[in-house]
């Protein structure tokens, strides 16, 4: 398994900075967050930069993280098209930059409100949007979060076949099935299967009533935070073990950004507790 260090974490902070303490810390690449790194409006100068920033410190971008999300289900047709037309746009970019995939969800509703309806006219959009990321070898990856379609494993397996696209997978994302309640160790990972593209990291601190000195969320009545690796109740080990086991190759992207926490304290202690939670 390769390691890659998600962008969002330096927010607010040049690329290169981010890009020298990953390179520095041992990171194989990063996870350019759309909001923080490479906006919509970014510009042909801008990709070049960005490339020339990644290159220099000799790190990879295996995914664009699109902070867009589809709301395919019940969207007008208007407002998929335009959303899609993004996307594809991002895929030009990630085909310059070199990177092989894009993050990108169908949106809501969580699986306990939708109907067969909304299953269908997200996988018809997202099968629209993997064909046209296909003409640039691009993948479409969803990642599995809580108050959308792909929530769960099973409702991410049920959006799953029903589009016919081998460049479309998911992100094992442990810790926002935590805060959904839906399992995310070994049998996860056996079940996902060939669907599993990429993972996410970061833990999660639950609350029994809010903190007055910490932003937190809130689903289903439970009230979280994300935290530094280890301070919380995220048990990643299952499920890393499982990926090796499964001959896992591709990227572990560590994403925590702790409210309050420096982005270089933040970088090396994820990457230290990865290695040692993975044993690599």
């Amino acid at each position: 398994m390769k390691v890659c260090m998600f962008t969002g974490i330096f927010k607010g902070r040049p690329l290169e900075e981010a890009a020298k303490a990953a390179a520095e810390i041992g990171y194989d690449g990063l996870e350019l967050q759309a909001r923080s790194h490479i906006p919509p409006e970014s510009t042909r100068e801008d990709i070049s930069r960005i490339k020339d920033v990644v290159r220099s410190h000799g790190l990879e971008v295996p995914v664009i993280y699109s902070n867009l999300s589809g709301g395919y289900a019940r969207g007008t047709a208007e407002e998929s098209r335009k959303k899609a037309d993004l996307i594809e746009r991002y895929a030009e970019w990630a085909s310059e930059i070199g990177a092989s995939m894009i993050c990108h969800s169908p949106g809501g509703p969580a699986p306990d409100q939708a109907e067969a309806a909304d299953y269908e006219r997200a996988a018809d959009w997202i099968s629209r949007v993997a064909e046209a990321l296909s003409r640039y070898r691009v993948r479409l990856i969803m990642e599995i979060h809580h108050g959308g379609l792909v929530e769960t494993v099973d409702s991410s397996l049920r959006l799953m076949s029903l589009i016919p696209k081998d460049n479309v997978g998911l992100i094992l994302d442990p810790g926002n099935m935590e805060i959904a309640g839906d399992d995310y160790g070994a049998n996860a990972v056996k079940r996902l299967g060939h669907h599993l593209f990429h993972v996410h990291s970061k833990d999660v601190l639950f609350f029994d009533s809010k903190p007055a000195d910490q932003p937190t969320g809130q689903y289903k009545g439970r009230i979280f935070a994300v935290g530094l690796m280890g301070h919380g109740s995220v048990d990643h080990r299952p499920a890393y073990e499982a990926l090796i086991k499964n001959g896992y190759t591709g990227y572990v992207s560590l994403e925590a950004q702790p409210a309050g926490e420096d982005p270089q304290r933040i970088a090396l202690h994820e990457y230290t507790m990865f290695k040692q939670s993975a044993q690599l």
